[in-house]
């Protein structure tokens, strides 16, 4: 049965727009080599590191600022709104100026006592809810730095280095909130080259950013789509391949999903589905650059909410900039991308399977962002081929997975591009528009796999030279996670119980909180999990409710290992929670950014090792009350107690055996980690491995070897202290590499092959 469907346009959304809102004894070399050759130094945009001092900023700001025309609002919002035609890409929510700005035309230019050379600007555009940046020329040398920072310096983005260079010259960075954002760049006296910076585009953002996600103040379609945690209950069947759909903010304008695939080739090239609607403005832009616009996309993983009932904003520190397209074809609304880098390991990426055939099976789920909410899902019990076409563009016939009704949710602006799965969780097609809504959940279109496998010879234009180049007549292929046995978990107490929705901030009796500053004198504590061997931490997530208090709250988080309480503290990181969203309202101090329930990640400088028992606390340095607190699961609803408090007197003290008011419970703080045994294929190589690398230190070579021909792997070096120093594809059976300029040491090589990972120290 075939089904034809024209959408007209609707004009306003009527309540839809976006605010937007394994028992092994391990070696100690096993753990070094996966501590240096951790793969978050290949895919973090920033690179740590503080600007210049903030009294720095007003000694010289005289001739710093480049104001932004104005424009008028409700014309945008007019003309916005005459653009939403039944496609499900997001509406634009940011004006654009293009821009010329340079370290030559603008802002101002002195010279430290080192000799290092600074370059300031400051962009203003009066009434902006938020600014981002899209660096048009970006190539810096080593040991130079980029920052952006709002001018209470309580928001920063970077450092950005020459790490961040690319063969496309581009850097989009996420959004500054506010008025006014300012670049620094600061290059070292011996660099070897003048940076190339040139500010191409400020995005003047006149939506709110924010996500909306308290029940009270969802928007309307939000009540109907379920978080994809809501799934839990029912045995997580969406956990793994939810974990491949991700968020794309698209030229700084528009909000779509996307889904990493895996190919038959097995290699972990982060292919990214999506909708070609989404790259070329509904269509309205003709002949579009599609690989300037896939360099500015910025993809959130793990955009999820933490609590089902009552869903709250997920963490946004998961992110990463840029793609390369790879295939476009707008007659089926085809857009297959490749993210610029490999999601790093503590992302916990999944590159999902796919069905290119007309033969599928429900039922069927889609997993997407609407309206750029956290990730939700929903349930149709078939499928079948249809036509679709709006009056912005019509496609081919009959390539259109048709959902004639959904049994739960239904789609949004914003989900545009999300995967539509079927029963053996494979995606089958990618959401290109429909009509459904909460109280209409009928009548959704994505675009089939099958119509987009090869509709035409050019492989810029269909998926099979992609996602099955060698293997020609698979038209099928099972998801991967690319870490394999390297896979990073996250521990829960709060989730393995099942008690997500049975959280609170437990108050006393003078207002304060159990477990937060309160008249016991704590002011740590901390959440308790049993390893099963060594594991390396990268971070942790840490839920925490609003806070009333406009003061920023100084807090350390910590990893201690011990016996049977926290013993040693291993690593410590300020919470900085200037790096979450806008608050909804106006741009805000870090505090005001804490004014609503919400997830955050704290990533750790270095991985830390850890033995026996972990410890992740958090300590509240200041004396000024912020009520800051973790939230924790209510009394009564565990029998066993994970949470510690760190009494003045007693020291460390269980949370069940406080004097006043203690109970078993567990904090909603959740380590992410891998266990290090399992990692990597470190051991000694036998003649019986298929990946040998030898090294020949005379002449600075390494020579990698397959048991295979054809081989298809992703070969990356690093030197001891983590820094990339090649990286690329390799297709033969042996290859060859040679480093005439190397510093005489050791380095760890890292090979991705068939889905598993081999790790290797070697000395060149």
């Amino acid at each position: 049965m075939t089904t034809e469907k024209t959408i007209s346009t609707k004009g306003t959304m009527n309540g839809r727009m976006a605010k937007i809102k394994p028992m092994r004894k391990y070696s100690y070399w096993g753990i070094l080599l996966l501590l240096c050759c951790s793969i978050p130094l290949l895919a973090q945009v920033s690179h740590g590191g503080s600007p210049l001092p903030f009294n720095q900023l007003r000694s010289a700001s005289g001739n710093l600022f480049e104001t932004m025309p104005a424009f008028d609002l409700q014309e945008q919002l007019r003309m916005d709104s005459l653009e939403y035609n039944g496609l499900r890409n997001s509406n634009r929510f940011a004006y654009k100026f293009v821009t010329d700005y340079t370290p030559d035309n603008s802002g101002i230019r002195y010279t430290l006592a080192d000799g290092t050379r600074v370059w300031r600007l400051g962009i203003r555009s009066v009434g902006a809810l938020s600014l981002n940046l899209l660096f048009s020329e970006y190539e810096l040398p080593e040991g130079a730095r980029l920052f952006l920072y709002n001018p209470e310096q309580t928001q920063v983005r970077g450092a950005f280095d020459h790490r961040n260079n690319s063969e496309k010259h581009l850097l989009p960075v996420a959004p500054i909130y506010g008025e006014e954002v300012i670049v620094e760049y600061q290059e070292p006296a011996n660099a070897s080259f003048h940076a190339r910076l040139k500010i191409g585009e400020v995005n003047h953002a006149y939506r709110n950013l924010s996500i909306r996600l308290e029940p009270y103040a969802e928007p309307l379609i939000g009540s109907c789509i379920p978080p994809v945690i809501c799934s839990v209950p029912e045995g997580d069947p969406y956990a793994e391949i939810g974990k491949s759909v991700v968020l794309l903010l698209i030229n700084g304008q528009y909000y779509c999903t996307g889904t990493l695939l895996n190919n038959t080739n097995q290699d972990g090239t982060p292919y990214l589905l999506t909708a070609s609607h989404c790259l070329n403005e509904n269509f309205s832009v003709r002949n579009p650059d599609y690989e300037e616009v896939a360099g500015t996309i910025i993809t959130f993983f793990n955009y999820d909410s933490p609590t089902c009932e009552s869903p709250m904003r997920g963490t946004e520190e998961l992110s990463m900039a840029s793609a390369y397209a790879r295939a476009v074809y707008e007659d089926v609304d085809l857009a297959l991308l490749e993210l610029v880098d490999i999601p790093p390991i503590y992302y916990r990426p999944y590159y999902s399977g796919w069905n290119a055939t007309q033969s599928v099976a429900g039922p069927h789920v889609c997993i997407q962002h609407p309206l750029g909410a956290t990730k939700r899902f929903s349930l149709a019990d078939k499928v079948d081929i249809g036509s679709f076409s709006t009056n912005a563009r019509t496609f081919i016939s009959d390539a259109f997975w048709h959902v004639p009704e959904w049994q739960v949710g239904c789609t949004a602006s914003g989900s545009s591009g999300s995967p539509l799965f079927d029963a053996e969780n494979r995606v089958i097609g990618a959401l290109t528009g429909g009509g459904s809504y909460c109280n209409r959940p009928y009548d959704d279109y994505f675009y089939g796999l099958f119509a987009a496998w090869q509709p035409t010879d050019s492989p810029d234009q269909q998926l099979q030279a992609w996602l099955s180049p060698n293997y020609p007549d698979l038209t099928t292929c099972e998801g991967m996670n690319p870490y394999a046995g390297a896979a990073a978990i996250r521990m829960s107490h709060v989730i393995a119980n099942n008690k997500q929705d049975d959280i609170e901030a437990t108050g006393l009796t003078d207002s304060s909180y159990l477990f937060g500053l309160n008249s016991s004198g704590a002011t740590e504590y901390a959440e308790g999990y049993s390893l099963l061997a060594p594991a390396i931490v990268y971070g942790c997530y840490l839920v925490t409710p609003a806070l009333s208090s406009r003061t920023t709250p100084d807090v350390e988080i910590c990893i201690y290992s011990g016996t049977d309480k926290p013993e040693t503290l291993l690593a410590q990181k300020h919470f900085q929670p200037a790096y979450q969203q806008w608050n909804g309202e106006e741009a805000e101090s870090t505090d005001k950014l804490l004014s609503r329930s919400q997830e955050h990640y704290i990533a750790f400088d270095e991985p830390v090792v850890v033995n026996g028992s972990l410890f992740i606390s958090y300590k509240i340095e200041g004396e000024k009350d912020s009520r800051f607190c973790a939230y924790n699961v209510r009394q009564g609803e565990l029998s066993g107690n994970t949470a510690w408090v760190n009494l003045p007197d007693a020291g460390w003290t269980e949370a069940s055996q406080l004097p006043d008011g203690g109970f078993s419970t567990a904090l909603y703080i959740d380590p992410v980690l891998t266990y290090a045994g399992s990692q990597t294929s470190n051991e000694s190589i036998a003649a019986a491995s298929p990946v040998r690398l030898i090294s020949e230190r005379s002449t600075h070579t390494l020579r990698l070897i397959f048991s295979e021909r054809d081989a298809h792997a992703t070969y990356t070096l690093f030197d001891i202290s983590g820094k990339v120093i090649d990286r690329r594809n390799v297709r033969e059976e042996q290859t060859t590499f040679t480093y005439p300029q190397a510093s005489a040491g050791f380095y760890i090589a890292h090979i991705l092959y068939k889905g598993k990972t081999y790790t290797y120290k070697v000395r060149l």
